[in-house]
């Protein structure tokens, strides 16, 4: 079960870490927008500017490294015995690893703490993890 489990997770990541590796790739253009015309309105000198994305100055690799990471870190979780992989969300900017989500008691956050600190390219981790159920 555990070595389905494990499989499953690298698949998984591998097929995130494929998908953001796409990232840089310039969007194709609609077909349809060949035929048809132009909008010609202009909006009002008084529009705001849009909002920029979260994390719009990293660049597309580093992307891709913090989605390895995030991987590596949601495969080790999931490899542990002592950790509820399943109710721990990963998220990593900049190599900095959050953890979120509720787990059984304590020992459980620190148990997970201890696993993502362990792999390669986690810089830090920041636990937003909280016992309950």
């Amino acid at each position: 079960m555990n070595k389905l489990r494990t499989s499953l997770v690298t698949a998984t990541a591998g097929i995130l870490v494929a998908g953001l590796a796409a990232c840089d790739r310039p969007a194709e253009r609609d077909r349809t927008s060949a035929t048809t015309p132009p909008v010609t309105s202009q909006a009002p000198a008084s529009t705001p500017a849009a909002p920029s994305a979260p994390n719009a100055d990293r660049t597309v690799g580093q992307t891709v490294d913090d989605a390895g990471i995030t991987a590596k870190v949601k495969m080790a979780l999931a490899a542990e015995k002592e950790v509820s992989a399943t109710h721990i969300n990963v998220d990593t900017v900049q190599g900095t690893v959050t953890l979120s989500g509720r787990v059984a008691d304590q020992s459980e956050i620190a148990r997970a703490l201890e696993v993502a600190r362990r792999v390669d390219g986690v810089k830090s981790v920041d636990s937003k993890l909280s016992v309950g159920s």
